[in-house]
């Protein structure tokens, strides 16, 4: 996966930047707690591969959900990125803008990944000062796209309009893990410079992170929550 050099340091769609790196096996053992919309889970991550079985049909490209950060405003700058990788009727997922496209009267690409508008915002706390709002609805694409409901989708996997991914190798390595299982395959932090300016306020995911089906389930019982937990950060770590 390569992040391009085009995304300004202040760039909204910035709340999540993980890289992919190491993975994490999580468990989640159920733990009560007062949070009125779920139970909460305690988790424990380590860093060990599962071996899938054998008589499993190995991970492709079609098991694979995409969820990419968008703009409508912005789109028919930076859709070029998303067409580098995107190939029609193979690739699956969705660009998630901010509104419906279309003021300037043109038609959706058909090189394009198809769209879906984002969920309205306005109910959720932000007192962030210096953040942005569209951070909420970034974060809540693996939630809208997990939602959907589609069949066979055994990963999850998000970027920003700007990430170009390579799909052989990220089925590559997907194919090393079990789906069956919680995995969250992503790093901490994208480059010296987006860590100088934000430090620990923002969260980063610029490159991508992949997060398998199982794990996602659990991860939409509790992110709405978490986000007016804590409304004061710019984006979700």
């Amino acid at each position: 996966m390569h992040h391009s050099s085009e995304t300004a340091v202040h760039d909204p769609l910035k709340p999540w930047k993980h890289l992919l790196s190491p993975p994490l096996r999580l468990t989640l053992p159920k733990w009560r707690s007062n949070c009125a919309e779920c139970d909460r889970t305690l988790i424990h991550a380590s860093f060990r591969q599962s071996v899938r079985g054998s008589g499993e049909e190995k991970t492709s490209i079609s098991h694979i959900l995409f969820g990419i950060g968008g703009s409508a405003e912005t789109w028919s700058r930076r859709r070029h990125y998303c067409e580098l990788w995107w190939k029609p009727n193979v690739t699956r997922g969705y660009v998630w803008l901010d509104e419906e496209p279309g003021k300037t009267g043109e038609p959706w690409p058909e090189t394009s990944p198809p769209y879906k508008v984002s969920a309205d915002t306005s109910r959720f706390k932000y007192t962030n000062w210096y953040g942005s709002r569209s951070a909420i609805r970034i974060a809540r694409i693996v939630k809208e796209s997990f939602e959907l409901g589609l069949e066979n989708v055994r990963w999850f996997v998000m970027g920003d309009d700007d990430t170009v991914f390579f799909t052989e190798n990220l089925v590559n390595v997907l194919n090393k893990y079990d789906h069956n299982q919680m995995y969250y395959i992503g790093g901490n932090s994208e480059s010296v410079e987006q860590d100088l300016v934000h430090s620990y306020t923002m969260g980063y995911g610029g490159g991508g992170f992949a997060i398998s089906y199982p794990l996602a389930a659990e991860l939409v019982k509790i992110l709405d929550g978490c986000i007016d937990r804590y409304a004061e950060f710019t984006g979700l770590i």
